[in-house]
């Protein structure tokens, strides 16, 4: 069974992570290879991000798809609740395209996280739209045949031992966290 796991920044350093220890491969799943693609800075409003994730579904052909991307969308001048709504919209259309282009049989779009620092709005601010759209992501998907919404658990943003810059995860604690909910939503992607 093939899965692929893309997304921005996130996705990018847990492959590395994965990488960097064999054990790990494949999520330590039996029967299953699982392939990452993470772009630094990704984005779903940008076109040529979403290109690239599209190109790299068709070259693959995986049956799942874990999708973990949208926090850049929201560190933009001007984010506001509708912006929340938008990259809902962005992500479920995602989603869509992702199962009817390429007959995926589910997606999944893992919440997005909260931040310590950001690089355009306030934090605070930045953290707030988070929540509003994981509440917008996860009352939506529920009606969204072969899409399903993942809780991120146990890499709250005030623990600063999770994290090397308020953003991404260390490779000692937050990065095995992520690791596990990771592998956990493809587990649950494989039943």
């Amino acid at each position: 069974m093939k899965i692929v796991v893309v997304g921005s920044s996130h996705v990018r350093r847990l492959g590395t992570f994965i990488y960097n220890r064999p054990a790990l491969h494949n999520f330590n799943l039996m029967n299953c290879e699982v392939k990452c693609l993470g772009i630094g800075g990704g984005k779903v409003s940008n076109s040529d991000h979403v290109q690239t994730i599209l190109s790299f579904i068709e070259k693959n052909r995986p049956e799942h798809v874990i999708v973990h991307i949208g926090g850049n969308d929201l560190d933009i001048l001007g984010a506001s609740e509708d912006t929340t709504e938008e990259l809902g919209l962005r992500l479920i259309l995602l989603s869509q395209t992702l199962t009817t282009r390429f007959e995926i049989k589910s997606v999944t779009i893992c919440q997005l996280l909260p931040r310590e620092s950001t690089r355009v709005i306030a934090s605070n601010v930045y953290n707030d739209l988070v929540i509003k759209t994981n509440r917008f992501l996860k009352a939506q998907i529920k009606d969204q045949p072969h899409c399903r919404y993942w809780k991120i658990t146990g890499v709250k943003n005030s623990d600063r031992n999770n994290y090397v810059d308020g953003v991404h995860f260390n490779y000692d604690v937050g990065m095995p966290k992520y690791f596990r909910n990771i592998r956990g939503s493809i587990i649950q992607a494989m039943k």
